[in-house]
């Protein structure tokens, strides 16, 4: 793992030590005076004895999900954000996440340059490689098959992993039956609002329903389909 989820991964290790070592330092402060005699003429403690001493790094289900997303990685499972030549990305469905420091782009080139697909994620969604040509994504892409390694149902689960956010539901583009139950669901817009109903991936996809609105905005989703949410938040 060498790129944008490393140096995040490493942001929130150096986070969190320092962290525990804030609270070490407190309890020390706090301690008696009998203790503080004790730690000045205790002059020989040895390297191995302070290492012992050391406070451990909590690893938290953000930073043990993003460990997990490096392994898959390294299988060849998941890609990490960057630019990839053609074959570098197997054909298939993949779940695209955003994360600190990333971005929210994504798009697929033919051998002339052409844009086959692409897409601005506001959050999370799904894209469908062609294994056509050059790919760009700014965000993390995982495949659909080995989302269950990672104990997540969808993007949105792996989403709200990744950025230790809690019942997300602002825009996105949500799959139902892995992000979002079927059934009838109500938008709210930030001003001028977009919802779609979909019928696959971006890249492999077809719209069904779509409308533009300012306020709120009332939609079915069947199993299967895609939810895709722009400038709005879901409020039932």
């Amino acid at each position: 793992m060498k790129k944008l989820l490393s140096i995040m991964l490493l942001f929130l290790l150096v986070l969190a030590g320092c962290s525990s070592e804030g609270k070490s330092a407190n309890t020390n402060e706090s301690g008696s005076g009998t203790e503080e005699v004790s730690e000045a003429t205790d002059t020989e403690t040895t390297d191995v004895e302070q290492a012992e001493e050391a406070p451990d790094v909590e690893e938290t289900p953000q930073v043990k999900m993003i460990q997990s997303i490096q392994e898959l990685i390294e299988e060849g499972s998941a890609f990490d954000a960057g630019s990839y030549i053609k074959g570098d990305i197997p054909k298939g469905e993949y779940a695209f996440t955003t994360f600190d420091g990333s971005g929210q782009y994504y798009s697929e080139e033919d051998s002339a340059g052409n844009i086959i697909d692409n897409e601005n994620f506001d959050s999370f969604g799904y894209v469908n490689v062609h294994e056509a040509g050059n790919i760009k994504t700014s965000g993390v892409l995982v495949k659909v098959d080995a989302l269950e390694k990672l104990g997540v149902s969808g993007a949105k689960e792996l989403y709200e992993i990744v950025n230790d956010q809690e019942d997300y539901t602002e825009a996105g583009y949500y799959k139902i039956g892995a992000d979002l139950k079927p059934g009838e669901y109500v938008i709210e817009s930030f001003g001028e609002g977009y919802v779609a109903i979909m019928t696959g991936p971006v890249g492999n996809s077809e719209i069904v329903d779509n409308e533009i609105f300012n306020g709120k905005y009332s939609i079915n989703a069947s199993d299967g389909q895609y939810l895709k949410i722009s400038r709005g938040t879901l409020v039932k």
